[in-house]
């Protein structure tokens, strides 16, 4: 298999790369754990809607 890549264009692509996995191991180094029971559900079953609540209602106030 032969390949027509320029040699810029190599030297290019593998630097992407070792920077884009250099970030992913730096992120996952110093990040806190993530503790994935922690959360809310996604949907509260049963519950019904808030009738106070809504993406306004946590807006600031003066």
């Amino acid at each position: 298999m032969r390949m027509n890549m320029k040699p810029r264009r190599i030297v290019a692509l593998a630097l992407f790369w070792i920077v884009a996995i250099g970030a992913v191991i730096l992120d996952w180094r110093h990040s806190t754990q993530h503790h994935r029971f922690a959360e809310p559900p996604p949907l509260a079953l049963g519950n019904g809607p808030a009738a106070d609540a809504g993406h306004c209602s946590l807006a600031p106030t003066r």
